[in-house]
């Protein structure tokens, strides 16, 4: 990046290398090749490294200003593995107009040797001086994300076809139609039913684990007065409780999301309830499905 203020780990040869403070990718310094007034041939920086273990490839920036054609002035930049004998253009000759930085990338394999090469040439015509500026030069990898935590809840789908690691009380069942997958389970049912039918799991948040999350279709025909879905979460380390889906009663048949923070470690309850008020002309039921800890 250059942030030493100087050139210190390149080796300069040609007509003008230097570092600047204005106008850089990121930081304060950056290299410039090349100079605001004409000079001559090649302005060169190189650096030879050993690309080391889980690196798999080479990433830098570039901003040119060349007024000229490519055909005098340009930006180059090569790549040549020396382990293996062979050289990689990752920026032909290019001559760009107070161009936007621009990323170049290219291939490396840990363990080679490489020098990189970052030149701007001018052909030192008096009207139409080029330089280039480089920053951020960089070895990357393509390590692959960790993977996610583990979902602590046991049959959060329902997929099982039935309720099993769930406590149930009230009017409960396993139904077809789910968010995902086949099942999902179905709080209360089609005819009245009298007061809460509730299910709910006890569980331990995994580490790296931040929410917990439900999927959740209520069929209410009456008014929230009467009739409602809800879902409480209980953090029994802290003995404190949290309402995770206030009491709803819609009727719109469409599947929402609803989640809660949780904190690594710590033993929660989360508790899904529908209740119905046995009122004959309107029974309300909820569908839960894809319950899991993320």
């Amino acid at each position: 990046g250059f942030e030493t203020g100087s050139l210190s780990g390149w080796t300069a040869t040609g007509a003008s290398e230097t570092v600047v403070s204005s106008g850089c990718h990121s930081g304060t310094y950056c290299a410039q090749l090349g100079s605001t007034t004409p000079t001559n041939g090649d302005s060169t920086i190189s650096q030879t490294f050993t690309a080391p273990t889980g690196t798999t490839g080479i990433s830098l920036w570039y901003k040119e200003t060349c007024p000229d054609s490519v055909t005098y002035d340009w930006a180059t930049v090569t790549l040549t593995d020396n382990t293996a004998a062979t050289t990689a253009t990752l920026l032909a000759k290019t001559c760009a107009t107070s161009s936007a930085w621009t990323n170049l990338t290219g291939a490396v394999t840990a363990g080679h040797s490489y020098t990189v090469t970052l030149t701007s040439h001018d052909d030192n015509y008096a009207s139409d001086p080029t330089y280039t500026l480089f920053d951020d030069v960089v070895l990357t990898s393509s390590a692959p994300p960790p993977p996610p935590p583990p979902n602590a809840i046991v049959n959060g789908g329902f997929e099982t076809g039935t309720l099993s690691s769930w406590t149930a009380s009230g009017t409960t069942a396993v139904t077809t139609g789910g968010h995902s997958g086949t099942y999902a389970a179905r709080l209360g049912t089609t005819t009245p039913t009298s007061g809460d039918s509730s299910i709910s799991q006890t569980f331990t948040a995994p580490a790296g684990s931040t929410k917990v999350s439900f999927w959740y279709k209520v069929t209410c025909p009456d008014t929230l007065t009467y009739d409602w879905a809800t879902a409480t979460l209980k953090d029994n380390t802290t003995a404190t409780t949290t309402t995770v889906l206030a009491k709803t009663c819609t009727n719109s048949g469409t599947w929402v999301q609803s989640s809660s923070s949780i904190t690594a470690g710590h033993s929660y309850t989360l508790t899904l309830t529908s209740h119905d008020d046995n009122y004959s002309s309107d029974p309300t039921y909820t569908l839960y499905d894809d319950v899991a800890t993320q």
